[in-house]
């Protein structure tokens, strides 16, 4: 299903007419809700939406590439022309993609990714059932089964699609890579991965934030990740909505 949008996958956070479009990917799970408070501060300045992944909804079948789930997400955005693409964790790979094929468009959007690597993601069963956990317990107690199934395998298929992915092309556009601490063990391999991303994006600005992987969205963290984020897009500091 390359390039194919699935019914539903275009998720409208914030709406503002006449505003320029923002769009984000979700992370490994695709779960929307860690980005409800940055959507709120993006959302000052931009129209923003997400792409949720495939496979969370009945007889969805998770995709199983990173280049499958870029060019579904851009297909997914039918007749939008986004001005900034931001991701976290996977999303910051998946967003990365999008951004190169949009620039075969002539589209340069500005890209903020966040604790994200281009490299091949090494995969184990300690460190997978950790993230897994935490996605799932992500969902609430309450959650019924079919969807923690769902949730569980779209997830799966994600680490399997990491396992095999490497970013190889450049992209000309602005982008800002925040990285989370190196003793943070949910990530490992941020210095190599630093260096890579540096050396596949020209005009780069790097930074650290001082959250761990999976705190980053938190209140506590949350004015850190606004700052860079506004200094790199020129916008002054403004009071996150609760």
């Amino acid at each position: 299903m390359t390039g194919v949008a699935l019914p539903g996958r275009l998720v409208t956070l914030v709406r503002r007419k006449d505003r320029p479009v923002c769009v984000m990917l979700p992370g490994a799970g695709g779960g929307l809700n860690p980005y409800l408070r940055l959507a709120s501060y993006l959302g000052r300045h931009y129209s923003v939406y997400a792409v949720r992944a495939a496979g969370l909804l009945p007889d969805e079948e998770p995709e199983d590439s990173v280049a499958a789930m870029a060019d579904s997400a851009v297909a997914a955005l039918g007749g939008l022309v986004p001005d900034l693409v931001f991701g976290w964790s996977l999303g910051g790979t998946i967003g990365w993609e999008v951004c190169v094929r949009l620039a075969d468009r002539g589209v340069r959007p500005d890209l903020v990714i966040v604790d994200s690597s281009p490299l091949a993601r090494p995969s184990t069963v300690e460190a997978d059932e950790h993230i897994r956990k935490v996605i799932l317990g992500g969902l609430g107690p309450r959650a019924d089964e079919q969807t923690v199934g769902r949730v569980d395998r779209t997830f799966r298929a994600q680490v399997a699609a990491l396992a095999d992915y490497a970013a190889v092309r450049e992209y000309a556009g602005r982008v800002l890579l925040l990285m989370c601490p190196d003793n943070d063990n949910d990530f490992d391999g941020r210095a190599e991965s630093v260096r890579r991303w540096r050396e596949l994006a020209p005009d780069l600005r790097d930074g650290t934030l001082d959250a761990d992987h999976f705190a980053v969205f938190e209140p506590e963290h949350l004015d850190q990740l606004t700052d860079e984020i506004g200094g790199f897009l020129g916008h002054d500091r403004a009071e996150v909505a609760t």
